[in-house]
């Protein structure tokens, strides 16, 4: 009994699926991971109270690593978070003793700016930090911790929504802005006035067979009586 209580113990939790596009539901699968953690896995780890934690550092379960195939979505700060929670663990249980290897992550092009890059830097930066901590687990805290980042998901998509709305309102106004604006006649019918449809409305002049006479592209000249410019010529030539 004293075996089976105390030998390869795994916590099995099931997760909800991240939203790629929608920014409010993947930050919710994200506080769902780590309420996994706060509810479950450390609790556990808490009860067992071991004499050193050896931590297998993999890394594909970001969200740009292909290698689950989009089924978990964390980011780097999650990777930061979880470290400093096994710190304090490890600081209340076995005087802060931890060990981490490296485990795996998989998407590295991009060199030190890869996701892979990032979470390690992450993971690394919280181990240092944790060396010279000795700040113990409190499940008060977290308990606080989740309900805080919950109000602030809420908050930001109230304020996405609200971002959203004003520029929908701007696009509105700015489309009616540049139509025709209505006019109201006294009958109480609106009409939209529309010029070039008045002009075609207009009767046009027509000619003997039908035609609309276009307006002539040449100079309006005045008759000539050439008779009297014969004799103004005559008068004003020279006599031989």
């Amino acid at each position: 009994d004293d075996y089976r209580n105390n030998c390869c113990k795994i916590i099995d939790i099931g997760l909800s699926l991240p939203y790629k596009d929608d920014p409010y539901h993947h930050s919710l699968q994200r506080c769902e991971l780590r309420d996994a953690y706060r509810k479950n896995v450390l609790p556990s780890l808490l009860e067992f109270d071991p004499d050193m934690i050896f931590i297998s550092a993999g890394f594909d379960a970001h969200r740009k690593d292909t290698m689950n195939f989009g089924y978990v979505g964390m980011l780097e700060e999650d990777y930061e978070w979880l470290t400093e929670q096994l710190i304090k663990v490890a600081n209340t249980c076995c005087n802060g003793r931890i060990v981490s290897a490296l485990e795996g992550g998989y998407k590295i092009h991009g060199g030190i700016v890869s996701p892979f890059a990032r979470s390690v830097a992450s993971h690394v930066r919280a181990l240092v930090d944790g060396g010279n901590s000795r700040e113990l687990y409190d499940k008060d805290e977290v308990e606080w911790e989740s309900q805080y980042e919950k109000h602030m998901i809420e908050e930001k998509e109230k304020k996405r929504r609200m971002k959203q709305a004003r520029a929908a309102t701007a696009a509105r106004e700015l489309r009616e802005s540049l139509l025709p604006s209505p006019r109201q006649t006294n009958n109480g019918i609106v009409e939209e006035q529309n010029n070039e449809d008045a002009l075609l409305r207009e009767e046009l002049p027509q000619n003997d067979v039908g035609l609309v006479d276009e307006p002539s592209r040449k100079r309006a000249r005045k008759p000539v009586d050439y008779k009297q410019l014969l004799e103004e010529m005559q008068t004003n030539s020279p006599s031989k």
